[in-house]
């Protein structure tokens, strides 16, 4: 795991997220090798066209890393930013799209797809769980941001047997 994050807006003042993809940071800030990881977007509220859902460019991840700005000023939090012009050609190639759920509903997107999000200027609240998944073989080389943001421990995730959320289950239903 690579990273995990919420991402929160709240209602009426939630931020602004330009246009980025994740990879262009964790290349830049993280010196990840390759773009070989990928996110896991778990919605803890509703999310819907009106409380600053993600918007995605399909097809976009198909480009490879894309050169990008460093933005310090826009969000709380620096982005690797893609140019306008950039982002006009790629809209007119593969449209936007806004996923939207409700509480649980998941996501995975790739780390180079193009993905951004519009202020919050709803009633709603819009949190969303974020879960980098990264191969241990790829692992960044380079630690400039804090260890919270980017993990440090590339130990890789143990698998357990097929059945084994079951039988603790049965065990635990057996104890009691």
């Amino acid at each position: 795991m690579h990273q995990f994050k919420i991402n929160g807006k709240a209602a009426f003042d939630g931020d602004v997220w330009q246009w980025h993809q994740d990879y262009g940071t964790w290349k830049a800030d993280d010196d990840m090798p390759e773009a070989r990881a990928m996110n896991l977007a778990v919605f803890i509220d509703e999310v819907n066209e009106f409380n600053g859902p993600l918007w995605f460019i399909p097809k976009s991840h198909k480009k490879g890393a894309i050169e990008a700005r460093h933005d310090l000023t826009t969000t709380s939090y620096p982005l690797w930013v893609i140019d306008n012009d950039t982002i006009a050609k790629l809209v007119r190639q593969g449209g936007i799209v806004a996923p939207k759920g409700g509480p649980g509903s998941a996501i995975f997107f790739h780390g180079t797809l193009v993905h951004g999000s519009p202020p919050n200027m709803s009633p709603w609240d819009r949190q969303i769980i974020y879960v980098t998944y990264n191969a241990v073989s790829n692992a960044i080389r380079r630690f400039k941001r804090p260890d919270y943001i980017a993990h440090r421990d590339f130990t890789p995730i143990d698998a357990w047997e097929d059945d084994a959320v079951a039988r603790a289950a049965r065990r635990k239903a057996a104890a009691e």
